[in-house]
């Protein structure tokens, strides 16, 4: 029951922090508030956001086939295909957990979540641009977020106009 308290208040407290809460005037101290004895381990590593990620993978971890790719649509074409092939050059185990995209209109999906890749093994990330009333150039990108750092990948579409 303390712990389920616990981790509740602790739950609340990380959501006003996401959120910006902010009060306008601090709070009384009603005392000294002891220190919980429970020590809670996170089930997944914290993840950034993308803005704030940028592209911190060490070299010789995963090798990809291309960080950027690029995509001629047709006219009227209302999606735009992208696979982005990955091997595990590294010597240990790499968890893949999650990818988070630039833009509502991004989608990039993983094989499982948490993606479990060991050394030696390989496997293909899919992502699309839904390219509904875009004309032009679009660039948008996702990082993929891994136990060994994360990695930005770049999709590029040329969208010609419809005639």
């Amino acid at each position: 029951m303390k712990s389920s308290m616990v981790a509740a208040v602790t739950a609340v407290f990380s959501l006003a922090l996401l959120a910006g809460c902010k009060t306008n005037k601090p709070e009384p101290a009603s005392g000294p508030v002891p220190a919980p004895a429970i020590t809670m381990r996170p089930t997944a590593p914290p993840v950034a956001k993308s803005e704030d990620s940028g592209d911190t993978m060490a070299p010789k971890i995963l090798a990809w086939d291309a960080t950027r790719k690029e995509y001629r649509a047709k006219p009227g074409e209302m999606s735009a295909p992208f696979s982005f092939s990955l091997t595990n050059v590294s010597s240990g185990t790499v968890m893949i957990y999650n990818t988070e995209t630039t833009c509502e209109c991004t989608v990039a999906s993983l094989p499982s979540k948490p993606w479990t890749l060991p050394s030696g093994g390989s496997g293909t990330i899919q992502a699309s641009i839904n390219l509904s009333n875009k004309v032009g150039t679009v660039t948008n990108s996702f990082v993929v977020f891994t136990s060994q750092g994360n990695r930005r990948l770049t999709l590029k579409v040329f969208v010609a106009e419809k005639k």
